[in-house]
């Protein structure tokens, strides 16, 4: 996670903290995206964008009270994304305070690739 200064409106600009996990191929079990945790203590909101370069992936983001993710919880029920399509979850007024993504291959066998960016501010 790294911390980021982006223009707003005006001549404003604001702090973020950004993820931006490197590509990961998808396997036929739930398999949390690495990289793809963020801690949104400090933030209100969470931005997550998927991205799937080839074959179809399905995705679920988990919110957490706890860093270790025990009593982590689904916040955005498992979706498709077809390939060369992306998805995107945000929440305004985040409930957790750790939020993490999960991937596995739509069709078993057939192993997709992912890319993610995740945005805590505000």
């Amino acid at each position: 996670m790294t911390r980021t200064l982006v223009p707003g409106p005006g001549y404003s600009q604001s702090w973020v903290d950004l993820v931006t996990p490197v590509a990961q191929a998808s396997v036929d079990a739930d398999t949390v995206l690495a990289g793809s945790a963020i801690d949104v203590r400090g933030w209100r909101s969470l931005a997550y964008t998927i991205k799937v370069a080839a074959n179809d992936v399905d995705w679920t983001v988990y919110g957490a009270h706890s860093a270790d993710y025990s009593d982590e919880v689904v916040v955005q029920a498992e979706a498709l994304v077809a390939a060369g399509a992306a998805g995107s979850y945000a929440v305004t007024q985040a409930p957790f305070g750790y939020y993490r993504v999960k991937i596995h291959s739509n069709v078993g066998g057939v192993h997709g690739t992912a890319t993610l960016v995740g945005m805590a501010k505000g």
